[in-house]
This record gives structure tokens, sequence and C-alpha cells, in this order.
């Protein structure tokens, strides 16, 4: 079986380092393998530090902006979004994997995400992570609507173990079967305000499709969020080795 991890990138290469270093330290479970791919927007300098990855560049001439504290989103940031999902999406389907995860590449992953998430054996399962932001503590996981979400399901997740859920998205799982249903990113051209956020439009899409959507919460990955949260992991963990080994581009 064939596991495809990507994301869009757009990112700084410090954190883009340590991404790719927890993708290093993942274990592959028996009878899978996995492969990386990139979609480079607007960061071409982040070209010479993509390593065991396969990418593109897509160049969509929208500005992003994130202060110290927080990230700061816009409807055509979302938009563009979408397409470069769906771009990650086609190639998957292209190249005959059977499972994607998408791992945005501020994440550092946990070495054990992909057994727990190949084990849970759901059609979409993401793995959560926290993130403390200047609007307070949350996660990857709400019930509904923009971010409709109880103290209760917090104290719940925070706990580990494999719960229901109605949006998530950043580190998911998907089964091929759910794309090839016709399940995408693509905005949902009667949602205006209500609902904003590329993965909202894609649980939207998963929920309206029949698939169920799913947490895991054993092995919760770091989210470098804001330069703050970047200098107290350095602090805190041991550098593994690195590697020179460099990316392929296929355009």
């Amino acid at each position: 079986m064939k596991i495809l991890i990507t994301a869009p990138l757009k990112q700084e290469p410090k954190i883009f380092e340590e991404y790719q270093k927890g993708l290093d330290g993942l274990i592959i479970p028996e009878g899978f393998t996995a492969d990386r791919f990139f979609v480079v927007n607007d960061c071409d300098e982040i070209i010479p530090h993509i390593r065991k990855a396969a990418y593109i560049v897509h160049n969509t001439g929208d500005e992003y902006r994130k202060t110290d504290n927080d990230h700061l989103w816009t409807d055509a940031n979302f938009n563009k979004m979408s397409d470069l999902r769906n771009m990650t999406i086609l190639y998957m389907l292209k190249k005959g994997y059977d499972y994607w995860l998408s791992a945005d590449t501020d994440l550092v992953l946990n070495p054990h995400t992909l057994e727990w998430l190949i084990a849970a054996d759901k059609d979409i399962i993401s793995e959560i992570f926290w993130t403390e932001s200047a609007s307070g503590l949350w996660c990857n996981a709400w019930m509904h609507d923009q971010y409709g979400v109880t103290r209760e399901h917090f104290e719940q997740w925070k706990q580990p173990g494999l719960y229901p859920v109605g949006m998530t998205g950043a580190l998911t799982l998907v089964k091929r079967r759910v794309f090839e249903a016709g399940v995408g990113y693509a905005k949902i051209q009667n949602i205006r305000d209500a609902v904003v956020g590329e993965d909202r439009h894609f649980c939207i899409r998963a929920a309206c499709a029949g698939f169920d959507l799913w947490i895991d919460t054993n092995a919760p990955a770091t989210h470098l969020y804001s330069e703050k949260i970047y200098q107290e992991f350095m602090k805190g963990k041991e550098r593994p080795g690195t590697t020179d080994h460099k990316g392929e581009s296929l355009s």
C-alpha cells in the first residue's frame, strides 16, 4: 500500500527543516511505503531545502502574512489553498497512491502518527495538534460550523483515543475512495461568510458524500505556529542528524 505525504509549501526554511525531520522519523507500518510531494507556492527560496521529495512550483501571487502571534488569512488565501490542495489530490490519484496524508509544513509529526492513523482504518482521520495563539488554545478538530466546539470536547480530546468529529484538517489521512467519490477542496459556491476555509468546505463535501470524520489523539503533533513556540521547541528538543538528500523537480 502506498501513502503520499503532501502539502502546499510556503514556509520559513528553519521551520520547514524541523517539519522534514519529523517526516524522516515517521515509522512506516509494515506493508506500506511513503513518498513526499509538495506544491511550492511563492516560496522559491525554499527549494534548496527540500529533501526526499518531488515537487512542482505553482505561484499564486497572493500575499500571505503572519505576525509573531497569529496567521492573517484572507478569503483569497483560502481560495488559493483549495486549488493547491486539489493539485496534491490529483497527483495522488494519477500516481496510484492508496492513501493521502496532508501534513501542513509547520507541524512536527510524532513518529507513531501513521501507525495510529492507519490502524484506525477510517476513510478520513486526522491526528490532533494543539495551538497556542493570540485567540487562545485551540486544536484542529471541531464539531460544526466555523469552530463549534465545547469545553467538554476539548477535555475529552486531551485523553488518548479515537473520536468522531464534525470537521478537521491540517494533518489528515484520507483513503483513495474518498477522492474517487468526488470529495475535494473546491469552495462550495453557495456558502460564503457562514463557513470560511478550505478544510471546512472539504469536510462539508465529505459529510454530504456519506463519509464520517475522526480525530485520533494518541500521537499529537507539535504546531510551530509562532516564533515563540518555535524557540521553545528548539530549546526542548534533541536535534537529529541531517541529510543532504535533495528534492526532485517535476516542473
